[in-house]
């Protein structure tokens, strides 16, 4: 018997989905990243900490949770009170080392974001009600680092802290000497690393503005007599030091004139002509041997007003009062006591 074509070509597809459906069930699922959460990082997590209403899985090792409340366990100062909880609107993870965390390992890599992140008068770990007399804001927080344990390099590419509105910190750094184990043991990872390079971008759009009045305020000063202190504090650091070093402080004292509305971003970066280890910035006691040892460099777009020397520092408001020209007049009480 001749099978006809049309018979061939079914044969052929029911033999094709055999095999297919062979192959699928012998072989076992991949969990994705929200099953590998579910199973490796829930389990972690001490009960009631931790919830979220929605979730779904972005790749292997990647997930979004959404409407996330975080509460932190009351700290020993702060056993009586009860925990301010931590709304997070999102949290996104595109990469995260689950294979380490199961070995409960530090992780070696991790991309994470945390968009719309507040807490009562808090925004990331910040008081901004006693800081800057805000009761509410959202803040974004997100990072992204590797370490490569052959090469023993940790890189963070990048660190950002968005206080949306008010102020955005973005910073990133090299670092060698690293082993996997540097989180479990810091006292030895501080003796073999060595910063290979790093960058920090702060840019202000209210916050020193609305900050520094009252953090002056608190010291029992007014916002000018603060601002001369750190001018003249910088200046002290400043006399008798090289050009590189006077034009890294003048920019950062350009910066502090501009507080109430800056000009631009505050940047500061870090190129070192060689390994820098801890003990070398301990040894570091001049801003000369800071800037050529780390090769600082600090941009922004002002200029300082004043120039250097001439803001005096005012008196702190510990400081003792002029004694009174009648204090050592006897009282009549006195009087008659004599």
């Amino acid at each position: 018997m001749h099978m006809t074509k049309m018979t061939k070509t079914r044969l052929g597809v029911m033999l094709v989905a055999g095999l297919w459906l062979a192959v699928s069930v012998s072989m076992p699922a991949r969990a994705d990243g929200l099953d590998r959460f579910k199973k490796v990082i829930e389990p972690q997590i001490p009960a009631g900490a931790f919830t979220y209403k929605g979730a779904k899985a972005l790749s292997d090792d990647g997930f979004v949770l959404e409407d996330a409340v975080f509460t932190p366990p009351p700290t020993e100062a702060d056993k009586d009170k009860k925990p301010e909880p931590i709304n997070i609107k999102t949290v996104t993870v595109e990469h995260f080392d689950f294979d380490s965390a199961e070995k409960q390992q530090p992780p070696l890599f991790a991309k994470v974001k945390f968009d719309g992140v507040t807490s009562g008068g808090q925004a990331a770990g910040f008081d901004l009600k006693q800081m800057a007399g805000i009761d509410n804001i959202s803040a974004d927080f997100g990072f992204d680092y590797r370490l490569d344990p052959d090469k023993r390099t940790f890189t963070l590419k990048r660190l950002e802290l968005n206080l949306n509105g008010l102020a955005k910190l973005q910073t990133s750094f090299v670092v060698d000497g690293l082993s996997p184990d540097a989180a479990t043991k810091p006292d030895d990872a501080m003796k073999t690393a060595s910063l290979k390079s790093a960058d920090l971008i702060y840019d202000d759009h209210s916050l020193l503005a609305k900050a520094i009045p009252i953090a002056a305020a608190m010291q029992g000063m007014d916002p000018k007599a603060m601002i001369a202190f750190a001018i003249a504090f910088l200046d002290g650091a400043r006399a008798d030091q090289g050009k590189e070093a006077q034009q890294a402080i003048d920019s950062l004292v350009a910066f502090i004139e501009d507080y109430q509305k800056p000009k631009g971003p505050l940047k500061i970066t870090l190129n070192p002509p060689g390994a820098v280890s801890n003990a070398d910035l301990s040894n570091a006691k001049t801003a000369d041997d800071v800037v050529k040892l780390l090769g600082v460099q600090v941009s922004y777009a002002g200029t300082r007003a004043s120039k250097p020397g001439e803001t005096a520092a005012a008196p702190a408001a510990t400081d003792v009062p002029a004694k009174d020209e009648d204090e050592d007049k006897p009282t009549t009480l006195d009087k008659k006591k004599d």
